[in-house]
């Protein structure tokens, strides 16, 4: 980790403890003023009784990077005996947000400020992957429960260089970050936009690996990264269903496309699956290749290049599927 710059009540005191070295008085020196440790960080934690009642009213800590590092660094290890659904499995460490809340209560409405921008990856997920995506930040990266190494998955940490007060400001921000990541095609988890997003405490599957990376750099500046966004290019219009001869037939074509094309980010994968596995029916008479000339085009338009192959490889999983393995 890199040294931060002294701040100026520290800066002060430095030289008035030289002068008073050389024969003046001593000044005091309160640590009202000081703001050395910049990366000081507002965490709500919550046990996982706490996270059970509702409202969930959790611990209040106030962290150093150190700290936070510490933290997510040890996972706890999971027991999937005695909870074979992952997603009971996760909560049995307990949560944790980024924010200071009013009353220590979760939930968006009483957030003060945030201390921190998180994110979820659910695909591409490679923690050093990830970790290099974001090579200009201070940043935590850690694999999730649910990670493996055919499918890995990780959080994002990044603290704030100020606190964020503005939940339509940290969300416009999130929002972008996510385009970015998809753009370079990892797969974002859609859901974990809030301000008030809790995060689940680390933890591993055992006998599996937990990948963690910690690393310095400049701390995320919320508002100066959302006054450098341009807004998204408005969507591409649909691509043209190519004509079929049975009126039938191009309608379920169209009606299709149509809805690839509608569907909502976190939606697009699975619809695409659904839609395609509709038209594989032995009744439409159609081809992989026509749905896929049908249907690869409207999700690209929305998903964008990067997800063109795992759209092809989509329709064509759900395509044979529909088919019996044909």
């Amino acid at each position: 980790m890199s040294a931060h710059s002294r701040c100026p009540a520290c800066a002060s005191f430095d030289a008035a403890e030289r002068a008073a070295i050389e024969g003046s008085a001593l000044p005091p020196h309160s640590l009202d003023g000081c703001t050395c440790d910049a990366a000081d960080l507002d965490i709500l934690y919550l046990s996982p009784e706490q996270f059970a009642r509702s409202p969930q009213v959790g611990t209040p800590c106030r962290m150093t990077w150190a700290n936070l590092v510490a933290y997510l660094s040890r996972p706890t290890e999971g027991d999937p005996v005695a909870y074979p659904n992952p997603d009971d499995a996760k909560r049995q460490a307990g949560a944790w947000s980024p924010c200071l809340y009013k009353d220590n209560r979760r939930r968006k409405a009483d957030v003060v400020h945030a201390s921190a921008i998180t994110f979820d990856i659910d695909g591409g997920g490679d923690v050093e992957r990830a970790a290099k995506a974001f090579s200009a930040f201070r940043r935590i990266v850690h694999s999730s429960y649910k990670s493996t190494t055919e499918a890995p998955r990780c959080r994002v940490v990044l603290p704030l260089v100020e606190p964020c007060t503005d939940p339509k400001l940290y969300e416009f921000a999130h929002a972008a970050i996510r385009r970015e990541l998809a753009r370079r095609a990892f797969i974002v988890d859609e859901g974990a936009k809030d301000i008030s997003r809790l995060n689940f405490a680390p933890m591993v599957y055992p006998g599996r690996t937990f990948a963690f990376i910690a690393a310095d750099g400049v701390a995320f500046d919320v508002r100066k990264f959302a006054a450098s966004v341009k807004p998204p290019a408005p969507p591409k219009p649909p691509p043209a269903v190519a004509e079929h001869r049975d009126k039938y037939t191009q309608g379920a074509l169209r009606k299709a496309a149509e809805a690839v094309y509608a569907a909502n980010v976190g939606d697009r994968h699975h619809l695409l699956s659904k839609e395609a596995f509709t038209l594989a029916r032995p009744e439409l008479g159609l081809s992989l290749s026509q749905v896929t000339s049908a249907l690869l085009g409207p999700f690209v338009a929305r998903a964008g290049e990067a997800r063109m192959l795992e759209g092809a490889r989509t329709i064509k999983d759900a395509f044979h599927a529909a088919r019996g393995g044909k």
